[in-house]
């Protein structure tokens, strides 16, 4: 099988992940298309960039070597699939309890660096204080947390999430709107719900 892809709109997305497998342009496809994705929901939840490409590396490597026995045979069981690697590889470094301690300091750094800076160019205050948010997310438990970086730095459906963590798409709704209801309050009471305290892109 030839090693270059046809031009694009000539293989379904379907027909790329089934490829992938054998074709290495098909996988070098995938690898390009959803690699920044993955790599964007890692450094949200483990917060340090380094750590989070590392840990990105270690999802694609193991796609790659578990590819060939993957059962679906849709772009979006793939994606279900990937991130349920990415969540796996995610959540099993954040329960070292050093490394977790590892990210509060630096959240906390980060935070401290940031004030005293407050004011934007315009003379306006910050909307967000990213590291004081995260901090909140890291007290959130591992379920929860989750539902949040893969709604909102994954671009994942409610069904997708509840494919990953093995709930239904009711529960993760629920989950979802309690939490941000919860962040809402902590850091910014007067906002209307639909808002999600100016923190995400999307409600």
């Amino acid at each position: 099988m030839s090693d270059e892809l046809p031009a694009s709109g000539t293989r379904a997305d379907d027909d790329r992940v089934a490829w992938a497998s054998t074709d290495r342009a098909a996988f070098a496809s995938l690898y390009d298309l959803y690699y920044p994705r993955v790599a964007r929901y890692c450094l949200r939840r483990l917060f340090d960039r380094a750590t989070a490409e590392d840990v990105t590396s270690e999802v694609f490597l193991k796609v790659a070597s578990h590819l060939a026995t993957f059962p679906g045979r849709t772009e979006t069981d793939f994606r279900r699939w990937l991130f349920r690697i990415a969540t796996n590889a995610v959540n099993a470094h954040l329960r070292q309890s050093r490394r977790r301690q590892e990210l509060w300091e630096a959240a906390a750094r980060s935070r401290s660096n940031r004030e005293g800076s407050s004011q934007s160019s315009s003379g306006q205050p910050e909307i967000l204080d990213w590291p004081a948010v995260y901090q909140a997310l890291l007290e959130l438990d591992e379920r929860d947390q989750t539902i949040v970086m893969l709604r909102f730095f994954a671009g994942c459906t409610h069904e997708e999430i509840a494919d990953v963590i093995d709930a239904t798409p009711g529960a993760v709704r629920t989950a979802l709107s309690r939490t941000l209801k919860g962040l809402r309050e902590k850091f910014n009471p007067s906002a209307p719900p639909a808002n999600a305290i100016g923190l995400f892109p999307q409600g």
